[in-house]
């Protein structure tokens, strides 16, 4: 328990900090504990003025502190999102964007595989559950577009099980368009659930699940790293011959 001087040094602390600021503070722990995911649409500004029992200029000055950090992007006529959890992955992301493509893979393939491992030791049998029904998403999906965002999620979906926040946050700074460099449906739909050197023709990313929902890290690692390997080769294939 804190003394009554800290107490009180601490309630004069937060007088001194302008209302904007303590609910940006608020809305940034929201953001980081998952309650908004990247991709999601937060409250309008109307409900975070009842959510918060802050002002309505108060509210909007705090939205706009996350927007200029870069956790949040407001799209006109829509409502604003949220683009990244943290400023450390704003931060890795504005490094990436000014790196090699092929830098950027070996960083990528290093955090799957390793996720991968940790994943078949640390993940619940509700993420497992998560995992195998967002491949259910996406083998339904006729769409090359959004086969492709299902995709990308359930690649980062297995970071998240890994219940590492470092990591997570690494990954998701990464660009992984990485994963489809081409606008060329044959590098995507088809080659994704037809990985070569797959076995008995399975989808190794159904594989990944396996070793994930079984426990067996050295089975995650080997999945993992048959689908970096292709993912490597669709990225050869888009650079074409030097």
């Amino acid at each position: 328990m804190p003394s009554t001087e800290s107490a009180v040094a601490l309630a004069r602390t937060s007088r001194n900090i302008p209302l904007s600021v303590q609910i940006a503070g608020q809305l940034r722990d929201r953001i980081a504990a998952g309650a908004w995911a990247v991709g999601d649409r937060i409250p309008t500004e109307h409900e975070l003025v009842e959510a918060l029992g802050a002002s309505r200029n108060t509210v909007r000055e705090a939205v706009r502190g996350l927007v200029h950090a870069g956790l949040l992007e407001p799209r006109a006529g829509d409502g604003t999102y949220v683009r990244a959890t943290s400023e450390l992955e704003v931060a890795f992301r504005r490094r990436v964007d000014d790196e090699e493509a092929a830098h950027v893979f070996d960083v990528r393939e290093a955090l799957e595989i390793h996720a991968a491992r940790l994943a078949a030791v640390r993940a619940q049998a509700d993420e497992v559950a998560a995992l195998t029904a967002r491949l259910d998403e996406r083998d339904a999906l006729d769409d090359t577009d959004a086969f492709r965002e299902v995709d990308l999620q359930f690649h980062l979906e297995v970071v998240a099980a890994a219940r590492n926040p470092l990591l997570l946050e690494m990954y998701a700074g990464l660009d992984r368009r990485l994963t489809y460099p081409a606008d060329d449906e044959g590098l995507s739909m088809g080659a994704t659930s037809a990985v070569e050197g797959s076995h008995d023709d399975v989808d190794p990313h159904r594989l990944l699940v396996a070793a994930i929902a079984d426990h067996d890290p050295v089975a995650a690692q080997e999945a993992a790293t048959r689908l970096i390997h292709h993912a490597r080769q669709m990225l050869t294939r888009a650079a074409g011959p030097r």
